[in-house]
């Protein structure tokens, strides 16, 4: 029986799944797809052929990716290649065993995810910097339905380390980054679901845009204050540490409520689905560069506004009767 579920098991390993099966040839065929091309990624979704490894995973000096089997290797040298950003990296002495028939067991294609188990005395090789958690929630629900996603929200909250860094961005009609660093009074960031915008609009709205502009020029500069971890100036406004922004987080969820954009009548409601996940992007990618992340997006139903929009085609169904004497 197990055997037959796995192999009818559409996410497999990974925990992926797409929306189609196979993958688009020519730019035409891209054009006459109606639902866009998209990966739903489950990256804690438990399967019993995932390994477990006891001991810290190795990093890329540049990008901090991951040793994985899609790196190249140079058994020779005891060098290994990033396959994001080509990076020459060596192994380090308890690799030294290495070689073409002895490989870890992040080099097996048949193992390309696997999970680490981590103790105190291995966390600090890591690095300092904490993960980042960002959790977008659909407003366009039933009210019964935001309070059960409120609900979840605040127990996946409490459930996170003290020190990872949380950040909450509503959507509906329009999108609210809504800042966590001030909870005497709720502050809230409008961006129009309408409207596809880049990460530099992003920062300026958030009122970042000068700290971007001063790391424009100095690349170097850049990677280094990414590898180190170190937060943009003002990203306590938005991300906080989850043992100091619960009870804000907590008072906020309180107050959101469904979304109040009138919605015509035989019409859905509009949800700017990817706005609000590109402004998320955004605000990691910009505020936390280098270090490790994760967006949650709480979605009630399909995007119905702006970029990512899906297009539902009505398909009309004509009977043929006989005609009776």
């Amino acid at each position: 029986m197990s055997t037959e579920m796995a192999q009818t098991d559409p996410e497999g390993i990974d925990g992926v799944r797409m929306t189609w099966n196979a993958w688009p040839r020519t730019k035409v065929e891209a054009s006459k797809c109606v639902i866009p091309i998209a990966a739903s990624i489950s990256p804690i979704r438990p399967h019993p052929d995932i390994p477990t490894l006891r001991y810290p995973p190795l990093r890329c000096k540049t990008c901090s990716s991951i040793l994985n089997p899609f790196c190249r290797v140079d058994f020779t040298a005891h060098i290994w290649i990033c396959p994001f950003c080509f990076q020459r990296n060596h192994f380090p002495p308890s690799y030294s065993q290495i070689s073409e028939t002895n490989v870890p067991a992040e080099l097996y294609l048949q193992f390309s995810t696997i999970q680490y188990q981590i103790d105190a005395h291995t966390q600090p090789q890591l690095g300092s910097a904490s993960p980042v958690f960002v959790f977008v929630l659909d407003t366009c629900m039933l009210e019964e339905e935001l309070g059960f996603a409120k609900s979840a929200l605040i127990r996946a909250i409490g459930l996170l380390p003290d020190h990872a860094m949380v950040g909450l961005v509503s959507f509906g009609t329009q999108v609210q980054v809504h800042e966590l660093g001030f909870s005497d009074m709720s502050k809230v960031y409008v961006f129009r679901g309408s409207k596809e915008l880049s990460k530099d609009q992003v920062l300026d709205q958030l009122g970042l845009g000068n700290v971007a502009g001063r790391r424009t020029g100095a690349a170097q500069g850049f990677q280094k204050g990414a590898q180190a971890g170190v937060p943009n100036p003002g990203v306590s406004r938005f991300l906080l540490p989850a043992s100091e922004c619960e009870y804000t987080l907590v008072s906020l969820l309180d107050e959101l409520c469904t979304d109040q954009w009138p919605v015509p009548p035989g019409n859905r409601a509009l949800r700017c689905t990817g706005v609000a996940l590109s402004v998320a992007a955004g605000l990691v990618g910009a505020c936390l560069p280098g270090t490790g992340a994760r967006i949650i997006a709480m979605v009630g139903g399909p995007c119905t506004e702006g970029p990512g929009v899906t297009f539902m085609k009505q398909l009309v169904f004509y009977l043929i009767y006989p005609y009776a004497q």
